[in-house]
């Protein structure tokens, strides 16, 4: 008796056997690429703004770092104040949404030193930089907030907030201020 000729049933098609020797490579790649063992590369970034130094460490109080973001905040939103005083009520839900919003890069206690922030060059602000308290107006606070930095030449990872209300930016404003104060 003659062996019966195999179906077409019975051998994977030409794709499942790509997708099985293509898939390994890919993957053995992706984790020798992004999964770190290749270090990547950095580039230093928001170095060229005018009044900022060029060099590679940043000042202790944090007062490089502060001018850059000043350089790019536009001179008359600097002097913005907000339309009402803000309630204990507006600092609670300030808090929830700095929880939710910010601690991820700039840390639970405004240290710069959230998990995300970790990766980002330059690093997240510390709001108990005293160059924060001292030089940063509350306007401009707002007005980083509320258009992120990323579109800006300091080109950082602080994204726009403005889907948020004006008054839950200042709110946010006073609560990272206060943050700030705290020992």
């Amino acid at each position: 008796m003659a062996e019966p000729t195999p179906s077409p049933a019975q051998h994977p098609p030409r794709w499942l056997f790509a997708l099985y020797v293509l898939l390994p490579l890919w993957a053995a790649t992706y984790l020798f690429v992004v999964g770190g063992l290749v270090q990547p590369e950095v580039h230093t970034v928001a170095r060229t703004i005018e009044g900022v130094s060029r060099g590679a460490t940043a000042a202790p109080d944090g007062s490089e770092q502060v001018l850059g973001i000043l350089a790019a905040v536009p001179q008359d939103a600097r002097d913005d104040r907000p339309p009402r005083p803000v309630t204990e009520a507006m600092l609670a839900e300030a808090k929830s949404q700095y929880d939710t919003l910010c601690a991820v890069c700039h840390g639970p206690q405004g240290r710069g030193d959230g998990p995300a922030g970790a990766a980002l060059n330059p690093r997240p602000l510390n709001f108990h930089f005293r160059a924060f308290q001292e030089r940063m107006p509350p306007g401009a606070t707002h007005w980083v907030i509320k258009n992120g930095l990323g579109n800006t030449p300091r080109r950082s990872g602080m994204p726009a907030f403005g889907q948020l209300s004006d008054d839950q930016i200042w709110a946010l404003v006073e609560y990272v201020r206060r943050l700030g104060r705290q020992p």
